[in-house]
């Protein structure tokens, strides 16, 4: 396999100093596409989105996405397509909702004829490259897909082999080291910008159009940021908490302990942020920094007790739903524009095809956001979350201040306001069969629309082995 190949190759090269640039370098009409995916940052934590620290408000937890806002496009109201990262990626990365792709549960794999957005750019002559940090992005779900070269970037991960190892029906060393160190790994993001680094600047790869996609996963869950930005975001720190309370199912963090692990999760976003941020710096060195068009988001956010839940993959609330989203393209986007309309993840990769000036998918529920630049309207936004072994299917509806969320096993439809109650903790029930309600009807058809077309998915053999280590990263049930 030529990302297998590769993964070795990379390993040898060195990422410390890099090249500076031989001379220009004119792309043409095929600019270069990076797509950042900062697993489980919330977007009010975020410093485009008005987040000061709660121990440090000197400090700024993402000032890279500052700069991007400032010469970019801020998505104020983006949703994730789901609370958890294998559909919400998928949905991501093929313009499709979960219902559409068909992958809602980890039981399922990307429909062989569906291909992501690394598939358009491909065909299209673009060398594309991907590096992820968790577990839900292996290729086993079909993630792979259109990428030259594919790679998980931390050691927990190891290398294409983790995956093979993970789906084997056998327990072997890999999926041991696997299962013992994927909390305590507390520098992801280094080993991903590592090697995206080196993938670009091998052979001058840089000079030519490509399409990059990085995953990273340090504020997923256990908080265990690097020592010095801890001692930033928690200056008077006793070390009486470590950084896995959150998730601990025997007890609940109280208040105070709460307040240091919102702390402990403002640094690891930080330190995520400044590895971008020395990404971008290389970009600047070669001199292609204003040819390439970068989106950096997230999949899903946390829930810090707001709604009586931790982590994320329980609900559809603000919390776990609304994520960043910020574009910069000089040349195509405008610099400095905040668009307040409702959008979804499903709608990045359409906008990236979109402004590479490739044709877009035909038949997809996502559509390119370039347009709102100009015309700042609220899309129709679609919201998803299964999990079979706690019968719990939820289905949103978002569009401008209202937000409707549907409990399909039990039947109850409750509506939130978001204007008057951003907090959502006074919705309105309703019956989705009453006509007065004219948001219920509403949210009732699309939901009636979004649900007739669906691909069949392929299915994963998930071992007890994969099983335990996704149990060990808080994925347990299903």
């Amino acid at each position: 396999m030529r990302a297998a190949a590769l993964l070795s190759l990379l390993l040898l090269l060195s990422c410390s100093g890099g090249e500076e640039a031989d001379g220009p370098i004119d792309f043409g009409d095929r600019r270069p596409v990076i797509l950042i995916s900062i697993d489980s940052l919330r977007a009010d934590f975020t410093s485009p989105y008005g987040h000061v620290p709660r121990f440090a408000p000197n400090e700024v937890t993402t000032p890279f996405l500052n700069r991007m806002a400032a010469e970019g496009v801020v998505f104020e109201r983006a949703s994730a397509a789901s609370s958890w990262t294998l559909p919400s990626h998928m949905s991501m990365l093929t313009g499709m909702n979960p219902l559409e792709h068909a992958i809602r549960s980890r039981k399922w794999s990307l429909n062989p004829d569906v291909g992501l957005v690394s598939n358009k750019f491909q065909r299209a002559g673009y060398a594309t490259g991907g590096v992820f940090s968790a577990p839900f992005l292996h290729p086993v779900w079909g993630f792979h897909r259109g990428f030259d070269m594919y790679v998980p970037g931390p050691a927990y991960l190891g290398t294409l082999e983790a995956a093979e190892a993970l789906a084997a029906n056998r327990k072997s060393d890999t999926v041991t080291e696997l299962h013992d160190t994927s909390h305590t790994d507390n520098r992801t993001a280094e080993p991903v910008i590592d090697k995206a680094l080196a993938w670009l600047e091998e052979d001058r790869r840089y000079a030519e159009p490509f399409f990059l996609f990085l995953h990273l996963w340090d504020p997923h869950y256990d908080y265990f940021p690097p020592e010095d930005y801890r001692a930033r975001f928690v200056p008077e720190d006793d070390g009486n908490v470590v950084g896995d309370e959150l998730m601990k199912p025997d007890r609940v963090p109280g208040p105070e302990e709460m307040e240091v692990l919102k702390a402990l999760y403002e640094a690891e976003i930080r330190y995520t942020d400044d590895q971008i941020a020395r990404l971008w710096e290389q970009l600047e060195a070669w001199g292609i920094a204003d040819a390439v068009i970068i989106a950096v988001t997230s999949d899903h956010g946390d829930e810090f007790l707001e709604h009586g839940d931790r982590g994320h993959h329980h609900t559809l609330y603000e919390e776990v739903i609304h994520v960043p989203l910020v574009l910069r393209a000089p040349g195509i986007a405008p610099a400095g524009v905040r668009v307040g309309g409702t959008v979804s993840n499903i709608d990045l990769a359409p906008t990236l095809l979109d402004l590479a000036g490739l044709e877009p998918w035909p038949n997809r529920s996502g559509s390119s956001l370039a347009p709102l630049w100009t015309e700042d309207l609220d899309r129709q936004v679609y919201l998803d979350l299964v999990r079979p072994a706690k019968d719990l299917e939820l289905r949103g509806y978002r569009f401008g201040p209202a937000k409707g969320i549907l409990d399909a096993e039990r039947q109850m439809f409750r509506v939130y306001d978001l204007a008057q109650d951003p907090g959502e903790l006074v919705p309105r029930s309703s019956d989705l069969a009453n006509k007065a309600d004219a948001f219920a009807v509403e949210a009732l058809e699309f939901l009636l629309r979004s649900q007739s077309v669906r691909h069949k998915p392929g299915k994963v053999a998930e071992t007890p082995a994969m099983t335990g280590l996704l149990s060990e990263l808080g994925y347990a049930e299903d």
